[in-house]
């Protein structure tokens, strides 16, 4: 859902019967009402959203028309697939939270994937032959392989007398994860207890990640920022493995098919448009 549908949303009445049209907010005693917020998001962005939900459903008019199916344990796999790339579910979890949806409303929405990617695939006769694999192969071998990580354990605190006593605790066995649910005020600090799991480069802040692929196993660093002291514990180092073409073809091969889906969906769209019956319909109607 995009944010300011989700805002949207908020706005809107309970059902279809007369509601008041309540005042949102008073600035200085001047009210701003609802209908004044609704009919502002209207012009800003409902042109655009109503031109993206018509071509969402003449793709599941055709989904359907076409007596394909996504099954269960497709998007399961699909999701196990997002869920994996992040270091820890919960961090996944807090993401689906931060954007007000929920497990089950994202599994609606990859099955809806799945869904126009199969009807692509079968409408234009898509796939990906071998040849195609071995040369985007070459091409993203780097990328496709597992890049150098560390499993690192970070926490922020307000001043550096309070990083080094804390520094002190843990080396001397205090449990880091409580201390960070306890002291931290970065908001992975009381998600995860300050455990980004395992981490490549470009996926941290460059001065955090310059620190932490420098650091060796169990070594705590302390780092000042503007917003106050970072304390990183290096847990664990991997190094680079190379990717072995047989170990990734399948996952190259779904995101080659991808990229065709994608560049196939304007011109199947417009063929779509040019033989649907859109009918804008006048209010009250």
């Amino acid at each position: 859902m995009k944010p300011f549908i989700a805002f949207l949303a908020a706005f809107m009445p309970l059902s279809a019967s007369a509601q008041s049209d309540r005042e949102v907010v008073k600035v200085n005693g001047t009210p701003i009402r609802q209908s004044e917020v609704l009919d502002r998001l209207w012009k800003r962005y409902g042109p655009e959203t109503l031109e993206e939900m018509i071509d969402e459903l003449l793709l599941r008019q055709a989904f359907q028309s076409r007596n394909l199916k996504v099954s269960p344990a497709e998007v399961e796999k699909r999701v196990a697939r997002i869920r994996g790339s992040f270091a820890d579910p919960k961090v996944f979890e807090s993401q689906l939270q931060q954007f007000g949806s929920s497990l089950e409303k994202f599994k609606a929405e990859v099955s809806e994937q799945l869904s126009q990617e199969k009807l692509l695939i079968q409408e234009r006769k898509l796939s990906v032959n071998e040849g195609e694999l071995k040369k985007a192969f070459e091409a993203r071998r780097e990328e496709l392989g597992t890049p150098e990580a560390v499993h690192l354990r970070h926490m922020l605190v307000k001043s550096e007398a309070e990083a080094r006593e804390l520094a002190a605790k843990i080396q001397k066995g205090a449990d880091f994860a409580a201390l960070a649910r306890e002291k931290s005020i970065a908001p992975t600090g009381k998600l995860t207890g300050g455990d980004y799991g395992f981490v490549s480069r470009g996926m941290l802040p460059p001065d955090i990640e310059t620190i932490a692929f420098a650091m060796k196993k169990e070594e705590i660093k302390l780092l000042p920022t503007a917003k106050g002291f970072h304390l990183l514990q290096a847990l664990d180092k991997k190094p680079a493995v190379p990717a072995e073409y047989g170990k990734v073809k399948d996952d190259l091969r779904q995101m080659l098919l991808q990229e065709k889906v994608k560049a196939a969906l304007p011109d199947y769209l417009k063929d779509l448009r040019q033989r649907a019956e859109v009918k804008p319909q006048a209010a009250g109607t």
